[in-house]
């Protein structure tokens, strides 16, 4: 084992595994949502798209939750994309899982003041800077934004324990504040408020299309493999208990809203579960307030998980030379790879500066998921690959019909990507591909004066630096 990968203490415990995988995939955006879901497909018609999805991501899911326990090593995707389909494949994979987890870093810092203003959290608001895109940049919000995202930088900093213990108590909170607010619906509110319990195929299908965004994320587990001290084929058993367990979630918060109020109700804009609840205790200023805390500790669980899985990636593929070795410096003190959290930190004190527009991090959004989707296509069909390849390769965790499974992955993948191109329902945006082109760009740039050169390595070492005793 290299002196790089010792130098990682393994302190993460399975349950700190599932809270940084669960807290990935849960985001603020149910707060919003609940109501959504629950109106536009019907209220079971809603549970029904969530139960579907989690299938469909369970196909990726057990592919990942397979390779990892065969390969537990940061950068399983990019280590499985190479065994399966080359290097190209491999770098392919290496820049879309950076963009997904620097996207990540990027767009927690700019929601963050959106987030507490529409949660009801007062803030002072002063100095406006300039405007972008009709949104005025306020000092006060990039100020605000900058010292929480120094806050993660830092618990990043002092270690993956602190880290994964800080990720784990924020998972527990936004878990009893689904089961509370389910349970509440159940019990103060009324069967007959759930009506529609379906609508129509056109509102199951317009919700089916946006669910996976909802559940992506639990891929930052395999990332976070070389910190923890659980077993292979556990480290596999959790991620299929992330997608699962981020589903159930979802499911919970779509029956309280649909039981809490009425259609007319929950069709209206806002935080609709917090209003929700808000209506079944009468305006309990400490109910409401508990919710709205659980929904900023959802944000706040993808930002922590960004900084562990983005940092270890970062650290990972500068181990793999598939980026320069900046990023290999690990702090002595602390066991963490500084460098890596510095750049990410760097980004999220960035993002601010761009503003509030929606137009910024609802493309950013786009873009993030149209990157992931790239990257379950190509580790789907290489996982098909490696099952002929390598059939006799030890696997702890093995996933029974695997080929089945990896080729249904690969047309739902295909398919998925397809809304996306400017045939689908809802392609990216002009702009959009243009960011996407520019990031293209830049991982063409580094490939030509970095892999060509300073990484240019024989497939003999490139494959040792990736898979490493594996």
């Amino acid at each position: 084992m290299s002196q790089e990968n010792a130098n990682l203490k393994k302190t993460l415990s399975k349950i700190d595994l599932l809270s940084i995988g669960i807290g990935a995939v849960i985001g603020w955006s149910w707060v919003v949502y609940g109501g959504y879901w629950s109106v536009v497909p019907g209220t079971l018609g809603g549970v029904g798209t969530f139960v579907i999805a989690a299938l469909l991501c369970s196909l990726v899911g057990l592919i990942y939750a397979e390779v990892t326990s065969a390969f537990p090593r940061i950068g399983v995707d990019v280590s499985i994309a190479y065994i399966g389909l080359g290097r190209l494949a491999s770098i392919i994979v290496c820049w879309c899982t950076l963009i997904l987890w620097g996207c990540f870093a990027f767009v927690e810092s700019i929601m963050f003041p959106i987030i507490m203003g529409n949660l009801g959290f007062t803030l002072p608001t002063f100095g406006p800077m300039y405007s972008v895109l009709g949104v005025t940049v306020m000092f006060s919000d990039v100020v605000m934004a900058i010292l929480v995202n120094t806050l993660f930088a830092f618990i990043n900093f002092k270690g993956s324990n602190i880290s994964g213990k800080v990720q784990t108590a924020c998972v527990l909170l936004l878990s009893i504040a689904a089961v509370f607010f389910c349970f509440s619906g159940f019990l103060k509110g009324s069967v007959s408020n759930a009506r529609p319990f379906f609508t129509n195929v056109s509102g199951f299908a317009t919700v089916m299309l946006m669910v996976p965004g909802f559940m992506s994320g639990f891929n930052a587990i395999p990332q976070a493999v070389e910190d923890s001290n659980v077993k292979p084929k556990t480290i596999g058993r959790m991620v299929l208990l992330t997608v699962w367990g981020s589903a159930l979630f979802y499911i919970l918060i779509i029956l309280g809203t649909g039981f809490a109020a009425n259609e007319s109700f929950r069709s209206s804009e806002g935080l609709i579960v917090i209003e929700a609840l808000s209506l079944l205790y009468n305006g309990n200023g400490f109910v409401r307030g508990f919710v709205a805390l659980a929904s900023l500790v959802g944000m706040l669980t993808t930002w922590n998980a960004a900084y562990i899985a983005g940092s270890r990636f970062l650290y990972g593929m500068s181990r793999s030379k598939l980026l320069p070795p900046v990023f290999l410096h690990i702090n002595k003190n602390n066991s963490t790879p500084d460098v890596a959290i510095l750049f990410l930190w760097a980004l999220g004190t960035v993002s601010p500066f761009f503003g509030k527009s929606p137009v910024i991090y609802g493309s950013v959004f786009n873009i993030n998921s149209f990157t992931l989707v790239i990257t379950w296509l190509i580790i789907s069909i290489s996982f098909v690959k490696l099952r002929n390849k390598m059939p006799d390769l030890k696997r702890p965790y093995k996933v029974r019909a695997g080929k089945t499974v990896g080729v249904l992955s690969t047309i739902f993948c295909a398919a998925y990507l397809f809304i996306y191109t400017p045939f689908g329902p809802s392609g990216l945006s002009a702009g959009q591909w243009l960011a996407v082109i520019g990031l293209a760009a830049i991982a063409v740039l580094v490939y030509i004066f970095w892999n060509r050169k300073g990484g240019n390595i024989s497939d003999e070492e490139f494959r040792t630096l990736l898979l490493g005793e594996y």
